[in-house]
Parts: C-alpha cells; sequence; structure tokens
C-alpha cells in the first residue's frame, strides 16, 4: 500500500466512458492531486503522460482479482470515502487502519444499456456488464458530498476544474447538483436492470406493453404500503396485461377514496358507471343505472365493499375485463369463476390510503412527483357565490370531486344524488368537455352538479352549465376572471365553491 502526502487532495478515476477523461486528469495534476484509477482507466492515464498516477492495487495493498470483479470493494477505498472529516470518531478509526481520504470519485458506469439493446449478446454477456463497484462508489461519494465530490457526467468536468481553480474548493451547491446526477443514474440504470431481470425470470409476465410491438414488464416496489394491486391475489382468469394494470389502478385510487360503499367501472382509464350507495348492493345498483352502461363493456370493475352474490350475477350478465374488491363473498366468488377469462382480483391493504410516488418516463429523462391522493377540506370550502348549496348538492359536489380527479384533463364530472351520470375528459377545450359531459347527463342533468378539475378561464362554461340545468359548481377558482365567473354564476342561480387546489390529471 502506498502512502499519499496528507496535504495532498486524491481523486479516484475509473470511467467506462473516458470522454474527456485525459484532459480532466491532467487539469487535476496541475491542483497537485493525487490520481489513483483501475484497469483501462489507469493506462489510458499513463500512456497520456500523467505523473501523479497510482493504481488502486498500490493504494488499497490489495491486488485486483476475479477477471475484474474486485477492483474497488475494499475498506481502503470506500474507507476514504465515506469518512466524516469533521468527525473525531471517525479520524481516529482512519489513522488506526491507514485509510486515505479520498476528496474526487470520477465514476461511470459499464454501459449495461448499450449491451441489453445488443441482440447478439447472450444473457450471461448481459450479466456481466452490471456495473457493482460503480454504483456503490459513486452512491458513497454522493451520501459524503460535502468531503467527497462525485462525478458521473463529463460534462462536469469543465466547472468542477473551474471552481477548484477559483477557490480551492467544489461548492456546497453544486456538490448537492453533483450528487443528484449520482442518484438519478442509479435509478435509471437499476430500472433497466430490473426490467432485464424481469423478463428473464419471468416474475411477473406481462405478454407486451401497451401494444403488442412493446415489451413490458411490471416491477414490484418495496417501499410501497397500503394497498397493492401488483400484490393482488388473482382467485380467477388469465394473467394481468400491462393495460389491465393501468386501467386497474385507477380503479382502485377512486374506490379507495371513498369511506361509503361505493363502485365504479372504468374504460380506457376513465369512469363510466360510479356512485354511493348505503350499501354496495344499493351502490351497484345506482351506478349502473346513471351510468354509461354502453361503455361499460369489457371495463374494470372496483368495490370498496366485499363483493355479494347480488352483484356478482350481474357483473357476469356482461362482458368484463377486471372486477377488483378487498374481499368476496364465496357465493359470489363461485359466481364470477364460471367466466373463465374474468380477472377477479383481491387487494390487500385496500382500506389504507397512502402516500406514494407518480413516474412518468418522457425522453431523456423521468418525471417524478407525489401522487395526487390529497383532498381539500370538504367541511370548510369557500362559497363564492350568494347561493350556498343545499345539504345534497353539498354531498353531491364532494362526490365530484373525488371522481373528476381521475378524469383526464381537461375534465368536467356530473353528479346527480351520489352517482355519475355524465363526463367529458381529455378535450384541449373545457368547454368542448363540459358539452360532451351535459350531452351525456341528457335530463339527468338538472338538478345536478358539476365539478371542474381546474377553474373556468371564461364564464361561457358556466352559461353551458345554467342552460342544463346545473344547480351548483366545484371548482378550484384562481382565474384572473373569477369575477365575471361568479357574477355569471349568481346571475343563474347555481351555487359556486371552490376548493383552492387543481387536479389536473395528462
Amino acid at each position: 500500500m502506498t502512502t499519499i502526502s496528507a496535504m495532498k487532495k486524491t481523486a479516484l478515476l475509473s470511467v467506462s466512458d473516458k470522454t474527456g477523461i485525459v484532459e480532466f486528469a491532467q487539469e487535476l495534476e496541475k491542483l497537485d492531486f493525487q490520481i489513483i484509477s483501475t484497469g483501462g482507466t489507469f493506462r489510458e492515464l499513463e500512456k497520456s503522460g500523467v505523473k501523479n498516477l497510482l493504481e488502486v492495487a498500490d493504494f488499497t495493498g490489495f491486488p485486483e482479482g476475479l477477471e475484474g470483479r474486485i477492483k474497488t470493494l475494499t475498506p481502503q477505498v470506500f474507507g476514504g470515502i465515506l469518512n466524516l472529516r469533521n468527525s473525531d470518531a471517525h479520524q481516529k478509526f482512519c489513522r488506526e487502519n491507514k485509510i486515505e481520504n479520498i476528496d474526487l470519485v470520477v465514476v461511470n458506469l459499464y454501459p449495461f444499456k448499450k449491451n441489453y439493446e445488443d441482440a447478439t449478446k447472450t444473457f450471461e454477456e448481459k450479466v456481466e456488464q452490471i456495473d457493482i463497484g460503480g454504483p456503490s462508489m459513486i452512491r458513497a461519494a454522493a451520501k459524503n458530498f460535502e468531503f467527497c465530490a462525485p462525478v458521473v457526467d463529463p460534462e462536469d468536468y469543465e466547472k468542477v476544474v473551474d471552481e477548484l481553480k477559483t477557490s480551492g474548493e467544489i461548492s456546497l451547491g453544486f456538490r448537492k447538483i453533483l450528487a443528484t446526477k449520482v442518484f438519478e443514474m442509479t435509478a435509471h440504470y437499476d430500472l433497466l436492470i430490473a426490467k432485464f431481470w424481469a423478463e428473464n425470470a419471468e416474475k411477473m409476465p406481462l405478454r407486451y406493453g401497451e401494444n403488442p410491438h412493446q415489451s413490458g414488464v411490471i416491477l414490484n416496489d418495496p417501499f410501497s404500503t397500503g394497498a397493492d394491486l401488483v400484490a393482488a391475489e388473482i382467485l380467477n382468469g388469465k394473467p394481468m396485461s400491462y393495460n389491465n394494470f393501468q386501467d386497474a389502478s385507477g380503479a382502485l385510487e377512486l374506490a379507495m377514496s371513498f369511506d361509503e360503499p361505493f363502485v365504479d367501472i372504468i374504460k380506457h382509464a376513465s369512469p363510466c358507471c360510479a356512485a354511493m350507495g348505503k350499501t354496495i348492493d344499493d351502490a351497484w345498483n345506482r351506478a349502473w343505472e346513471n351510468g354509461d352502461q354502453t361503455s361499460a363493456f369489457g371495463g374494470i370493475i372496483a368495490l370498496n365493499r366485499k363483493v355479494t352474490k347480488n352483484i356478482a350475477e350481474k357483473i357476469v350478465s356482461f362482458f368484463n375485463e377486471i372486477v377488483l374488491a378487498p374481499d368476496f363473498e364465496d357465493e359470489a366468488l363461485e359466481i364470477l369463476k364460471t367466466k373463465k377469462n374474468l380477472r377477479v382480483l383481491r387487494v390487500p391493504g385496500f382500506e389504507k390510503q397512502t402516500s406514494d410516488l407518480a413516474v412518468k418516463k418522457i425522453r431523456g429523462g423521468t418525471l417524478v412527483q407525489d401522487a395526487d391522493i390529497a383532498m381539500p377540506n370538504f367541511g370548510n370550502l369557500k362559497v363564492a357565490t350568494e347561493k350556498k348549496p343545499t345539504d345534497s348538492q353539498w354531498h353531491d359536489l364532494e362526490t365530484a370531486w373525488r371522481i373528476v380527479k381521475i378524469v383526464k384533463s381537461n375534465a368536467i364530472v356530473v353528479v346527480k344524488n351520489q352517482a355519475l351520470v355524465g363526463k367529458g375528459g381529455g378535450q384541449t377545450s373545457r368547454v368542448d368537455a363540459m358539452k360532451i359531459a351535459l350531452e351525456q347527463a341528457g335530463k339527468k342533468s338538472r338538478g345536478a352538479v358539476i365539478a371542474s378539475d381546474a377553474f373556468f378561464p371564461f364564464a361561457d362554461a358556466v352559461e353551458a352549465s345554467g342552460a342544463a340545468g346545473i344547480a351548483a359548481i366545484i371548482q378550484p377558482g384562481g382565474s384572473i376572471r373569477d369575477g365575471e365567473v361568479f357574477a355569471k354564476s349568481d346571475e343563474l342561480g347555481i351555487a359556486t365553491v371552490l376548493t383552492g387546489m387543481r387536479s389536473f390529471l395528462h
């Protein structure tokens, strides 16, 4: 093991993508960094004439082995990265065990994606491209970012050098950016590896993705709590498809958002039947009688109570893809099993509405946000008009808001007597969404209420509501023309209440 002067800072360089690495190492050398490196990176730097250079085995005193599988996975490397420089206990441990600081970790990972997409590569060859030491080192450096800066993107080399030249240190703000890039890299790296393993292990097989030309898997989230669709017990029917999971998720979310007995039927991620009831049988009857029965054909049914024999008989009277619930009566399950292909799911943790992350992949990255499960305080909503909702309208407004949250924006739903009677969603114009919802509701719109997932930018949607006989509206508010909109509501005798929160679903 070679000892490095305590006055020198140390950078560990080990990269698969060698873009700019020689020039970066040369700049670090000018700044009096001791550079330690591995394998191909070491040879590249040695060939380029970098002098302050040590092979990692000389730094650790432990040879590289197992055909390169062990290079950096040693106490010397990880102690050097992880020790807190402001901790007396850490420093005592490092002195006693001859662990020297590593101040900069410059690592990018084995090119797993390139090999995963290469049809000529065998399963074994792809497995060999799963990096172990690299992710471990950069995660360690990111965790200890105040003392050991991780650099995974060649685009950052120049800024690192500029900061070191200017102040002799890398600023705390930039260190946080560098650490963020680490976890972005490892998250996506591991996601692709998980997909690769799921495809080969057939742990949760999907015939294909959204369309037959797309491959698809479902990955279990070990950190998820509460209702678990992935862990649902399939009591009958075919395996779930990619689209089944998507639609079932929306149906589950809606059913879970009600404490009272509730039934919904989802088609292409949008509700076509939904209602509360005094009992689950009552909820079924009211959802079916008031909903879009034509669209319900081939839908996803969710109930937040045990499925009864009576409901099971009605479910098997027309074609459905899935029925999910917290449980099923024995007789109901026997009836449902007469439909060989009907997927019957018993969902654990159904009653638990817990926080989660919503993730959506886009070109070049991933959008991550909290799942939209927050609800306004329905007992303390602002009434924006002179006319106040009646007690029954208040119940309908709450029901409408819970339903509108899972309808694609722009979204309008019409509710009467706590049952969905019309909806319009996925439109570029809120007025068009309103027209569709009111047309679907027909005569049932008289005395009904409307929920809009965002504010009305103009009074035209309120005019359409008034012409249809709508009695009350629930919407977020916040438009610069709120005054005009509320004035039109007063003119037409429509009570309007504000949630103060928007609920877009794109």
